[in-house]
């Protein structure tokens, strides 16, 4: 194994493990809601409140934070959000009122924000065209993973041992792996003549907004999440609710989310790998469709064997949405603006996670889950019309002869 597939290898890994870290906290306040409602005496609107606090700090920092990581490195940026969020972590399994839990919510946000992008531009800048779909997708396992332990242990430990012990746990781990990245990864020394190349290469931030392919994905991105928001945050509630399930049984369920979004990141990301930019764009509109139909599905009165394999399909191929979206949209940019690029577009979809889940507990409160399930579904179908503007256009610098290049293009969208 030569120093660039070890360096990959060791990147994808740790930064896989700090996403674990941010999922196994976000989905442990999904599946303890109940825990935290009942300890706190708050309604549903409140606990909706609750589960999108979070994003309040999320996205105020996720666009920044690439912008940082462009112009400094992905490392530093990446190893103060993992702190962040790990020590905001742990603070909120310490929680003694409402109020302090938001605020180490919030906290908890701004720390992921700042870690996502840089740890994504990390990936990115360690792999090339031909095997980023597939390495992101290793990447991002540790979401759907921690996904899966942070539901598990939110609906089935948290009524043993207490909500607050997973929070310990994830939190000291989220600093473990900080550390780790802080020592084991090292920033590789640039020539004087790749410096040089790069810095004539560069792309005024500007001209992102002015780049139609990039907007259009922004804006797939935040419709498609207004409704998967609903899934990952409401999920056990509405299992409880609509079909009467145990907390432990309804978390249980849930969980399966993550474990088969794992499997169906890595299989789609490598076919994804076997071709071009539109084969990576009609497999992220099927799959979104997709989502759609089995999300509505469960709207129906199916049996507990059937709900199981809902889910398990809706998390095959649901999760792997977000490593194709950040593959592309790495694609869509040049190096220069890659972290920029990544950062806002994963802004825009965060930025839904504010809204949605306070309007779900909103409307749950007063009607039921029911229809604001399937009217999420709806919203994720929308979505994938979205992608139809997503096109592939020429980024890179101008050329030596000093003709207009195709960085000039850019400009010009």
């Amino acid at each position: 194994m030569n120093t660039d597939t070890r360096k990959m290898v060791l990147v994808t890994v740790l930064c896989g493990l700090g996403y674990m870290m941010y999922s196994v906290d976000r989905m442990t306040v999904s599946s303890a809601i109940g825990l935290i409602a009942a300890e706190f005496g708050l309604g549903k609107g409140e606990s909706g409140i609750l589960l999108s606090s979070f994003f309040f700090g999320f996205i105020l920092f996720l666009f920044v934070a690439g912008i940082i990581a462009d112009k400094l490195s992905g490392k530093p940026v990446l190893i103060l959000g993992l702190m962040m969020f790990s020590l905001a972590t742990l603070f909120t399994g310490v929680a003694g009122s409402l109020t302090s839990l938001i605020f180490y919510r919030v906290m908890t946000g701004i720390g992921e924000g700042i870690f996502w992008p840089a740890a994504s531009l990390e990936v990115a800048n360690v792999t090339s065209e031909k095997q980023r779909t597939t390495v992101m997708s290793l990447y991002w396992m540790g979401y759907p993973i921690g996904g899966f332990l942070g539901t598990w242990m939110g609906a089935v430990l948290g009524p043993v041992f207490g909500w607050r012990v997973v929070f310990y746990v994830a939190g000291a781990l989220g600093i473990v792996v900080a550390l780790l990245y802080a020592v084991l990864v090292k920033n590789d020394r640039k020539p004087a003549d790749l410096i040089a190349r790069q810095a004539a290469e560069r792309v005024p931030l500007r001209t992102l907004f002015r780049h139609a392919p990039v907007m259009m994905m922004a804006l797939y991105y935040f419709v498609l999440l207004a409704g998967w928001w609903i899934v990952l945050l409401w999920a056990p509630s509405y299992l409880m609710q609509v079909k009467n399930l145990t907390i432990s049984s309804a978390g249980t369920i849930a969980s399966l989310l993550g474990l088969t979004g794992a499997l169906g990141g890595f299989l789609l990301g490598r076919y994804c790998d076997k071709g071009d930019f539109l084969r990576r764009r009609r497999i992220l509109m099927a799959i979104t469709v997709a989502s759609a139909l089995l999300m509505a599905a469960m709207t129906l009165t199916p049996s507990v064997p059937l709900v199981v394999l809902l889910v398990m399909l809706l998390g095959f191929l649901g999760y792997p949405i977000t490593p194709i979206v950040l593959s592309v949209t790495a694609e869509l940019v040049p190096p220069s603006l890659r972290g920029s690029a990544i950062g806002f577009v994963m802004n825009m979809g965060m930025a839904a996670g504010g809204i949605s889940p306070i309007v779900a507990g909103y409307y749950a409160q007063h009607y039921t889950l029911q229809p604001v399930w399937l009217a999420a579904a709806v919203v994720i179908l929308c979505s994938s019309l979205v992608l139809l503007g997503v096109r592939k256009l020429p980024v890179t610098a101008a050329h030596p002869a000093g003709e207009p290049g195709p960085r000039a293009h850019l400009a010009k969208h």
